[in-house]
């Protein structure tokens, strides 16, 4: 064996395909059939004296916001999992596929056909077209090594995350395996704010979402034109194989050259059109795939196709060899009946993506547009915090969360904003994957932080991240109606926190503006000289739910210049502009004064 061929392992040969694509950030969660994968992508780094971030995550959701993260930067990285860790990811996963990234993102999720060691045999390939994120599906380790190499080729052309889905005897079997040269990592890192994409609040989704469907369409389009090339090779006749993964490997030493195989390297996106000239070749068409029938269910006429559907593949364990070759020889002999009333009118799935509907694309941002732009309430609590944040740290990077303090988008100070609890996971990933010290302050409410900010934090702890964390404490849930959180009769915030390890904790309410801002330079040298997350508990009462003292508004002097810092930087909705003057809307002030301290002529009193 030449020195550059190695029997690998199909995990083994996911992570070097990762390195050779320029992969040099890696994190998991472990879970077999993929947990070979991480320590092999490390092993494969010592052994080419390659400097890579690779490690363990708390759990799947959180591995996949750190990998992503990265790839916001700029960074080729990768996140693996099996298939039912996916089930953990999917907030994530489903958010990143409208935002896209900057690097190259991709999520290998091994699944597990049987099952041998998982609760169930369910498709990763369904996931994908739920989110719309292209798949590929190797049918050997060799295969699965290049099919990795391709969907970081794909993520960075497209600038979206693309999934890799070996099954267990792809990532299980072993082969002798080509070495090529790793390629280089980018070189140009750093994260470039953009609110529109990387923190993109509703109005932005649905452009965001336009774009996606253009690049499913540009992807469905070159998997077509690869199918059509075998097609061109190939003599229309009464049967043929449709096979994907590693359904085509099973198919090919089954009949050699015996009926035509057709392979299909991406089972999603793929259109109608390539499957119907599929069916005007050949009268009867018999799709190998595992697990579910994705490919299946896409062919435009479904009484002329045999799989899953029609009972001709079981529909629970692995594909066999055994069970392809009584397919086979039941859906080729002319003389059988199909039994046509067992095989449904319509599957009723479809890869393609929807037809242009002939509207201006642009018209409904426009519109929205156009509407009052949502802004934190009046006196709400967290806007001195988002205030001074952005005054503070003005070269900082600003991770959001969910919730209606995503709005501090408006002050200039949310800059990413993906999914429940991911503030916390993408700061620690974008100090993992900048490695310097610009300032990292992310922001995330108390009931977010309940509910799925813990799990990231404590892993932050663990990776020794160094980021402010600003945990938004207004005693309830308010986006959604004021829900109680579990803070009421549970542990306090701060108990939490100190239980997944940081020592830097503070309380400060948000009106006490000069203990907020000192609090948060405290806390800013704390974190950028590497001595771990500080976490500061910001606390104000909502003022929808909570009590509010509105029978003392604030009042504007003379000495008003119109500056417009308090109405264009503060963004208080009681305050506006009348020609070059503040005026005060004194039935929404609520009397916080805060903005007394941002008037720098001190021309609000209070």
């Amino acid at each position: 064996m030449s020195a550059d061929v190695k029997l690998l392992l199909g995990n083994e040969a996911v992570a070097r395909g990762a390195l050779e694509a320029g992969c040099r950030v890696a994190y998991s969660y472990p879970g077999t059939p993929a947990s070979e994968i991480l320590p092999a992508f490390q092993r494969w780094a010592d052994y080419q004296g390659e400097d890579v971030i690779c490690r363990w995550a708390i759990n799947e959701k959180v591995a996949y916001e750190l990998a992503l993260a990265a790839a916001y930067t700029g960074h080729f990285a990768m996140v693996s999992m099996k298939q039912v860790g996916l089930n953990v990811a999917m907030d994530p996963f489903m958010s990143s596929a409208y935002t896209g990234v900057k690097g190259g993102l991709v999520l290998v999720s091994v699944d597990d056909p049987g099952p041998h060691s998982s609760q169930t045999e369910q498709d990763s390939r369904q996931m994908a077209m739920a989110a719309r994120v292209t798949v590929l599906d190797p049918s050997s380790p060799a295969e699965a090594k290049e099919a990795v190499k391709e969907a970081f080729s794909i993520s960075h052309r497209y600038q979206m995350p693309v999934m890799v889905r070996p099954v267990l005897r792809v990532a299980h079997s072993r082969q002798n395996v080509t070495l090529d040269t790793p390629n280089p990592p980018p070189q140009e890192i750093g994260f470039e704010k953009d609110p529109a994409r990387w923190a993109a609040t509703p109005v932005h989704r649905y452009r965001l979402h336009l774009e996606l469907n253009q690049k499913v369409a540009r992807l469905q389009q070159d998997e077509e034109q690869r199918i059509a090339s075998q097609l061109r090779e190939l003599e229309p006749g009464p049967f043929a194989i449709v096979a994907s993964g590693i359904g085509w490997a099973y198919a090919k030493d089954v009949m050699g050259e015996d009926c035509p195989v057709i392979r299909v390297r991406q089972p999603y996106p793929i259109g109608r059109e390539i499957l119907e000239e599929i069916q005007r070749l050949f009268k009867a068409v018999l799709v190998l795939e595992e697990t579910d029938p994705v490919l299946e269910a896409a062919f435009p006429h479904p009484s002329r196709v045999f799989g899953r559907l029609t009972g001709h593949i079981p529909w629970a364990g692995e594909l066999t060899p055994e069970a392809i070759k009584e397919a086979v020889a039941v859906v080729a002999r002319e003389e059988v009946s199909f039994q046509l009333g067992k095989i449904p009118s319509s599957h009723g799935l479809r890869a393609s993506p929807p037809e242009s509907s002939g509207v201006d694309p642009s018209a409904h941002e426009k519109g929205e547009e156009a509407a009052a732009r949502p802004r934190l309430c009046p006196g709400c609590g967290h806007r001195p915090v988002f205030y001074l944040m952005k005054r503070l740290f003005p070269k900082g990077i600003f991770p959001g969360d969910i919730g209606c303090y995503t709005l501090g988008v408006n002050l200039g100070a949310v800059d990413t904003c993906l999914c429940m609890g991911a503030a916390v996971s993408v700061a620690s990933g974008l100090r993992a994957a900048l490695r310097d010290n610009l300032p990292i302050v992310a922001t995330i409410g108390d009931s977010t932080f309940y509910h799925s900010g813990i799990p990231p934090l404590v892993d932050a702890v663990e990776a020794g991240a160094s980021f402010v964390l600003v945990v938004l404490d207004n005693s309830t849930t308010a986006m959604t109606g004021g829900q109680p959180t579990p803070a009421v009769r549970g542990p306090a915030i701060e108990e939490v926190v100190r239980g997944c390890g940081v020592s830097f904790v503070r309380r400060v309410h948000t009106y006490q503006v000069g203990e907020l801002e000192k609090t948060l330079l405290e806390a800013g040298a704390f974190s950028t000289s590497g001595r771990g997350v500080a976490v500061l508990v910001c606390e104000s009462p909502c003022v929808v739910y909570g009590k509010v003292n509105r029978e003392h508004p604030v009042t504007i002097t003379d000495d008003c210049i119109g500056c417009g810092i308090c109405v264009e930087r503060f963004e208080c909705p009681a305050l506006y502009m009348e020609g070059k003057r503040a005026m005060v809307d004194s039935v929404a002030c609520t009397g916080c004064r805060v903005c007394v301290s941002v008037c720098p002529k001190g021309a609000i009193r209070g």
